[in-house]
């Protein structure tokens, strides 16, 4: 299997995941969750930590354990930090069942950001 289409399975699916849970799930579909602590940034953050993660992980492969780092970046970081601000702009002017919120973006940049600098450090290591 070509290695671009073997690599690029998982961070595709993850993000389709992403989209149908950010946007076409009604909030109202959502069960509670306890008090105190914000349980939807914690889910943003963890679905973008994963998504960062397994694109990182898979660039890393893709490229023979030799990725170039600021397209390890791009990829990593950036794009998915983009996606989540598509999908709170797609939650604010297309899907009515959603809102957008800026701190729902805060906490994808967050994960995304943490995703990266773990791997980062563990690149580091490696080398």
């Amino acid at each position: 299997m070509n290695s671009l289409i073997r690599y690029s399975i998982l961070p595709l699916i993850l993000g389709l995941l992403i989209f149908i849970l950010t946007c076409l799930i009604s909030s109202d579909n959502i069960p509670g969750m306890p008090e105190g602590l914000q349980w939807d940034k914690v889910a943003h953050f963890g679905m973008f930590f994963s998504l960062s993660a397994v694109i990182m992980y898979d660039y890393y492969k893709m490229h023979s354990k030799a990725p170039s780092r600021s397209r390890w970046i791009f990829w990593g970081l950036i794009v998915p930090v983009f996606y989540g601000g598509l999908i709170e702009l797609l939650q604010k002017y297309y899907f009515a069942s959603r809102s957008a919120e800026w701190g729902d973006w805060i906490a994808d940049i967050a994960g995304s950001l943490i995703a990266t600098l773990l791997a980062l450090i563990i690149l580091k290591k490696k080398r």
